[in-house]
């Protein structure tokens, strides 16, 4: 039988998570729209017009919803979740990959307590149960020699959104939460912990550092001693992820033993 989604098909509803949320940093003012060509692009409209930090952007559907490198980010209405968080950190311009980091420690968090096996993460920026992507990371920064204006957090996370729907391109490797369990999930459910866990572990990052948020990030990477391919613009290398460093670059030992720092690409596993 066919699921019935037209009961969890509808708007969000943000006035029950504003009052319920507690948080020190985040989600003190939400920004909806049903229709918007990226929630990314919105964050930095209102970041360029001095939005303090812990605005959030939600969108129910994006016309021009985008992933790393420009990629196009499928945005069905009404069955995911699609949010921008506008942040000014305390950081310097070469700590700024910690937030992907920060962020996919947080995010992955928070969908543990939604799907039957516990998300792992693929560096940089994806969230994946069973090797399919359940939610990606994107991030984009304003700096300048001195330090970092701010930066737009965005995230896309499937979650009542069925195999049949999705364009033939991406449904042999993404999931979703309806996928991996069977029923649909409340999204304010989700939007309501997403933003508590985001709080919590971009407090820490900004408290303590990098370090401790690090150490979850590896206990959750997926690829970690697994031979990959790293596909970078001009070039491929093979080599075993080893994990990252303290600044957040992949690791990766390659063919001749040979360690190498990573800060941009696309890994891939390679079987072996």
């Amino acid at each position: 039988m066919a699921l019935d989604l037209t009961a969890v098909h509808v708007p969000l509803r943000l006035e029950p998570i504003r009052a319920e949320l507690a948080v020190s940093r985040l989600g003190n003012r939400f920004h909806y729209f049903e229709q918007i060509s990226s929630t990314n692009n919105r964050a930095r409209e209102l970041a360029e017009g001095s939005a303090p930090e812990g605005e959030v952007v939600v969108a129910e559907a994006q016309s021009a919803g985008r992933g790393r490198v420009g990629r196009h980010w499928v945005s069905p209405a009404w069955a995911n979740l699609y949010l921008s968080t506008i942040l000014r950190p305390n950081l310097q311009p070469a700590e700024v990959p910690q937030i992907t980091l920060m962020a996919a420690v947080a995010l992955a968090d928070t969908l543990e307590s939604f799907v039957p096996v516990p998300p792992t993460i693929k560096w940089p920026n994806d969230i994946l149960v069973a090797g399919k992507k359940l939610a990606g990371i994107l991030t984009e920064v304003s700096c300048d020699a001195e330090g970092v204006d701010y930066v737009i957090l965005g995230m896309g996370i499937n979650l009542n959104y069925p195999e049949a729907m999705m364009p033939d391109e991406i449904r042999h490797r993404a999931t979703s939460v309806l996928q991996l369990t069977g029923r649909p999930v409340s999204r304010e459910s989700v939007l309501k912990r997403l933003i508590r866990d985001l709080d919590r572990c971009y407090g820490e990052l900004e408290d303590s550092g990098f370090a401790p948020l690090a150490a979850r990030w590896q206990a959750r990477f997926g690829l970690r001693d697994r031979r990959v391919r790293v596909e970078l613009l001009d070039q491929r290398i093979i080599g075993v992820a080893r994990g990252i460093d303290r600044d957040g670059a992949l690791l990766l030992e390659d063919e001749s033993g040979a360690r190498q720092r990573i800060v941009a690409g696309d890994v891939v596993p390679v079987e072996t």
